[in-house]
């Protein structure tokens, strides 16, 4: 659960990334382009590999009848 908060502030930090390395350019914008998709894509993977691993930690709970009411 602690993993799943955390992820909106991972992406935030390496959303920003580019914008520590300000180089100029047509490369480096198209580098930080690529970069930014490949953050995303790899969010989206994190937060479905979350979300399975959470929904199926609450079906044990609910099946061992400890269903939380967060």
């Amino acid at each position: 659960m602690d993993a799943a908060r955390l992820l909106p502030i991972l992406g935030l930090f390496l959303f920003m990334m580019p914008l520590l390395r300000q180089t100029g350019g047509p490369a480096a914008t198209a580098g930080i382009v690529v970069y930014i998709f490949a953050v995303w894509f790899v969010l989206i993977i994190l937060a479905g590999l979350l979300s399975r691993r959470l929904h199926r930690a609450n079906g044990a709970l609910v099946e061992d009848g400890q269903e939380d009411d967060g």
